[in-house]
């Protein structure tokens, strides 16, 4: 089998979502093989279930990923997984840039969004500026 190649493309806001492109989209229903999206939080946060494991490997920036009672804290050249079935919430209070490797999803099960919010800069944030 020849390799194939996945073009780049843009990231593209889309409403009420983080921005984002699939290499190689997680579709609808069964998917005996891997999704690879590219993705990107700024002063934001997601929370989503999936019924897979996802990895998350962060190429810029600083994310902060909790589930299960859990938060972690990564920088760029780290990798967070959010374990199936587990609700994961991440939130970059200024930038992350990310690539998501959904596992496979043989079953098919329908991944669930819970929450998509602009996060409100901290007091720190605004200490050093002059508006």
């Amino acid at each position: 089998m020849a390799p194939q190649r996945y073009p780049a493309g843009p990231l593209v806001h889309r409403e009420g979502r983080p921005s984002g492109h699939a290499f190689v989209p997680p579709g609808e229903g069964r998917r005996p093989g891997v999704a690879l999206m590219e993705w990107e939080l700024r002063g934001e946060s997601w929370t989503d279930e999936h019924p897979h494991d996802e990895f998350n490997y962060v190429l810029e920036g600083h994310l902060f990923v909790a589930c299960d009672g859990v938060t972690v804290e990564a920088v760029t050249g780290d990798v967070v997984r959010v374990p199936a079935g587990s609700i994961g919430r991440y939130w970059a209070p200024e930038y992350a840039r990310m690539v998501a490797v959904y596992a496979p999803n043989p079953d098919g099960l329908e991944s669930r969004v819970h929450a998509y919010t602009r996060l409100e800069p901290s007091p720190e944030d605004s200490a050093g500026s002059t508006s």
